[in-house]
Order: structure tokens, then sequence, then C-alpha cells
């Protein structure tokens, strides 16, 4: 993908949220507990969403 960005001829911003997205897992301890009440909500960090909100507002603004 990044390759093909480069070809195009107008600039465009790529911003590879992968690394981020491989993350997110670690904001949910009940997943590594073995206790699994179906609901961890109230344990739930900020994450990818969040992230890519900021970025995004970031990028639009900036």
């Amino acid at each position: 993908m990044k390759s093909l960005v480069r070809r195009l001829k107008k600039p465009v911003y790529w911003l590879d949220i992968t690394g981020l997205s491989q993350l997110r897992k670690d904001s949910h301890p009940s997943s590594y507990s073995g206790n699994h009440p179906g609901n961890d909500s109230h344990w739930c960090l900020p994450g990818v969403p969040d992230t890519w909100n900021i970025l995004f507002y970031s990028a639009l603004f900036s």
C-alpha cells in the first residue's frame, strides 16, 4: 500500500493504524484473567477508536 501511495499523482496523507489496532486487546484485563463476565466496559481503557478520532481530527485541522 505504501508503494501505491507514493505513485499517486496527487499527494495523500497515509495513516497506518495496523500496529495501534493490534494493541487493542491489551486494554481488556478480563481477557487474560480467565474471568469473562461479559461486560468489561468499566475496565476498558481508551483505545483504538478514541485514538483514531484524535488522529483523524488532528490530520483534518493541521
